[in-house]
């Protein structure tokens, strides 16, 4: 029974030994992909310190930039006074135009009337006209006959 005893001790420490050694290849393998990982995330850090600096230099730069555009936009705005005040002498000199227009249609309609009733008489003057020439030419035809 002792034998049994001491081959069981020495199953056992066999077992012991295998299992040790499979433990040992997975902790090496774990300890490769740690080294791996610490290095996947020193490099990304890396690479996160380049964007921060970039990002932080494009601000900077847009920044710069806004306030440029808002100096620049500062500077038309007198210009831009300009033509709205322009554009507003040009509406009330449209505005005088028209009214002087229609003052001047109103003032032929109202012409054209008095023309109109002008050349009326003067169709009638020439229509009197024409009968004493006619009456006067029948009193000398008159006074030459008899």
């Amino acid at each position: 029974m002792e034998l049994i005893l001491y081959v069981a001790v020495a199953v056992i420490a066999l077992v012991f030994a295998v299992l040790s050694v499979f433990l040992i290849k997975v902790l090496k393998s774990t300890e490769k992909t740690l080294s791996n990982t610490a290095k996947t995330i020193d490099s990304l850090q890396g690479q996160i310190d380049g964007l921060t600096k970039e990002t932080t230099m494009i601000l900077h730069k847009t920044n710069v930039l806004a306030d440029d555009v808002q100096t620049k936009v500062g500077q038309f705005s007198p210009v831009f006074q300009s033509v709205k005040e322009t554009g507003d002498s040009l509406h009330h000199l449209t505005n005088s135009l028209s009214k002087l227009g229609q003052s001047v249609e109103k003032g032929v309609d109202a012409k054209q009337g008095k023309a109109a009733e002008a050349a009326n008489w003067g169709s009638t003057a020439l229509a009197m006209w024409e009968k004493y020439r006619l009456k006067k030419m029948n009193v000398q035809t008159a006074k030459e006959e008899g």
